[in-house]
């Protein structure tokens, strides 16, 4: 690679240099829940995910005399779930001028492909966390007022933890069924998000401000509309799971409870206790927003009580409750904590992540283009099979 690029080799980097380190970086840094949660093949048939959710209890115990009849066998039930894997992507392009700018230098070449690369995978990562808290709708916030002007739409928002300047965005009409992007709302590239206001600026050459909703209408990633993880949020829900209608099977319903006030370590331990011995559940996993571990450590201090940590896998760090990790999630929403069984849990693949590459190319021309792009792939989804094990706290008082 003297004097031009070889792509050849460009390739053979792609897949055999970056590959391994996208891996890591996407499935054990991205939070510390996706870390800790167990990755499966076997449950995933061709494209769907299939899990035999158990309950109910063992029929066949009982005491008896010493000459009764033995109790009668009664097996737990099972019902299927079964849903689709969701296709996750992350794509980066760099272009043809810049290939050529570069073709005589190759260091020039590698580091801003290693560059485009680094901020793909940073961007993906942070949005692999943020989709496994969801709820799989994709909603990002919920728009109490609108406004419009100059090719600017100014959209007043509940919260704006999710969203940052550069990224695509659907504006959702909450009234049609299904749900569905308003016209002209579509694709609508951030230009400022304003925390302090709770205002997003949206470049939108067409004056839709008249038909969005306010209170009602909501934001979403481009294109992710109800394709989402299936995520922690989910399975705190109270819809359908999986196929599976709650009110049909309430089993499948977490618990859930309103603290109204400050965390204590008996509130933690009253609700740890409530789920274990309803379901026989093990908590061996707690997360919770930034103010709610705040408000725990500050309780650990008043308390003058040492402040332990422990080691995750994936290199993450969180406070000890009695031996259970407590970690934070910039993700989750303020006032929460969730205790989780993580035995339940998988994140169940076709296959990790790898380049798109059935052509024999990673990095390829853009369809009339002077640009080549490369996209990464996964077919996945997160399955719990026993959300009555699982709980969440929420109207905690955060510090």
């Amino acid at each position: 690679m003297a004097d031009t690029l070889n792509f050849t080799a460009v390739q053979e980097a792609l897949k055999h240099l970056y590959l391994p380190g996208l891996c890591y970086q996407l499935n054990d840094k991205a939070s510390p829940f996706l870390a800790q949660i167990e990755r499966k093949t076997e449950n995933v048939v061709g494209m769907d995910i299939i899990l035999a959710m158990r309950y109910g209890r063992v029929g066949g115990i009982g005491n008896r005399a010493d000459d009764g009849t033995l109790p009668t066998p009664n097996s737990r039930k099972t019902k299927q779930a079964k849903w689709e894997t969701k296709n996750i992507f992350a794509r980066f392009r760099i272009t043809d001028k810049v290939i050529r700018a570069s073709r005589s230098n190759v260091g020039a070449f590698a580091s801003m492909l290693e560059q485009e690369i680094a901020d793909c995978e940073a961007d993906a990562r942070l949005d692999q966390s943020r989709q496994a808290l969801g709820d799989g709708t994709g909603k990002l916030c919920t728009i109490s007022a609108v406004a419009h002007a100059a090719g600017v739409l100014t959209l007043t928002v509940d919260n704006t933890m999710y969203l940052a300047d550069g990224m695509l965005l659907d504006v959702i009409d909450a009234s049609a069924t299904p749900n569905a992007p308003l016209a002209n709302g579509a694709g609508l590239e951030v230009t400022l998000v304003d925390d302090a206001t709770g205002q997003v600026q949206l470049a939108c050459a067409n004056d839709i401000s008249a038909n969005v909703q306010a209170n009602a209408d909501y934001l979403v990633v481009s294109g992710n509309l109800d394709r989402e993880l299936t995520g922690v949020g989910a399975v705190m829900d109270a819809g359908t799971l999986y196929g599976l209608s709650r009110t049909t099977y309430p089993w499948l319903k977490a618990k859930k409870f309103n603290v109204n006030g400050e965390i204590s370590e008996n509130v933690m331990q009253k609700y740890i206790d409530l789920v274990e011995i309803k379901t026989a559940s093990t908590v061996g996993f707690i997360q919770c927003a930034h103010d709610v571990r705040r408000a725990y450590i500050d309780l650990l201090n008043a308390n003058k009580q040492t402040v332990n940590s422990l080691e995750l896998k994936g290199g993450w760090k969180a406070l000890s409750y009695n031996g259970i990790p407590l970690s934070p999630d910039k993700y989750l929403p303020n006032g929460t904590l969730d205790l989780l069984d993580l035995n339940d849990w998988g994140l169940y693949q076709m296959a990790d992540w790898d380049w798109m590459d059935m052509d024999g190319a990673m990095l390829k021309q853009v369809t009339n283009k002077p640009a080549y792009e490369a996209t990464l792939l996964k077919y996945c989804d997160i399955g719990c099979r026993r959300p009555a094990g699982q709980a969440r706290l929420y109207g905690i008082t955060g510090h």
